[in-house]
């Protein structure tokens, strides 16, 4: 299915433009600690280990104290299926579908295995969403075992998600720059959360 999506025609930026975004994803994500934690091409996620900056409650009675390890999700762009110049289609969406599933049980495997995960209770990923008015993407987030949790958008964070802004419009233009024209510049970020026990309970394999 991804051959399938992948090999529709589609135009890409220069090679200089993708290498210079590249640069400098791999310069945050040494800053922020964001690894590989597999070397498969189908994988669609980076991970990393953070502190949270305030104590929250999930709805399965999980609970994160301030300053507790968390578990942090990023999207591996060079991995994500392509849109056409049509868009995203229906060979698109099972693609992305079946990359996350995966990528989400090898997580599971790995976040059992590894012992510097052995004491993180949950895991975090910041969604940049199209806009309040389209919470469809959230709705997604909820079907893999994800819920939105409330948070302050202090000055310094909102000005931060606006670097984000940046960085994913950058992202896009090299690596989905068919996406571009569908997705605002400005977007909407919400944090998503999973457990521990959750991960595992849907997503390791028996």
């Amino acid at each position: 299915m991804t051959d399938a999506v992948a090999s529709e025609p589609a135009t890409w930026p220069d090679e200089v433009w993708a290498e210079s975004v590249s640069w400098c994803d791999t310069i945050l994500r040494s800053c922020y600690g964001i690894y590989e934690f597999t070397d498969d091409p189908a994988c669609v996620f980076r991970v990393g280990l953070s502190r949270t900056r305030s104590a929250l409650a999930l709805s399965d009675g999980t609970r994160i104290e301030a300053g507790d390890v968390v578990g942090v999700l990023h999207f591996w762009n060079e991995h994500l299926p392509r849109y056409t110049r049509r868009g995203p289609s229906l060979a698109w969406a099972r693609a992305m579908h079946n990359h996350v599933v995966g990528s989400l049980c090898a997580l599971a495997a790995y976040v059992e295995a590894d012992s510097a995960w052995r004491e993180v209770r949950a895991l975090r990923a910041e969604a940049a969403l199209y806009s309040r008015r389209r919470p469809r993407p959230h709705r997604v987030a909820q079907r893999y075992g994800f819920e939105q949790i409330a948070t302050e958008r202090s000055l310094l964070r909102q000005a931060h998600d606006l670097g984000d802004d940046c960085l994913l419009w950058g992202l896009a233009r090299a690596f989905n720059p068919a996406a571009l024209a569908r997705l605002p510049f400005r977007r909407d970020h919400r944090e998503l959360w999973m457990s521990r026990t959750s991960l595992l309970r849907n997503y390791l394999p028996r």
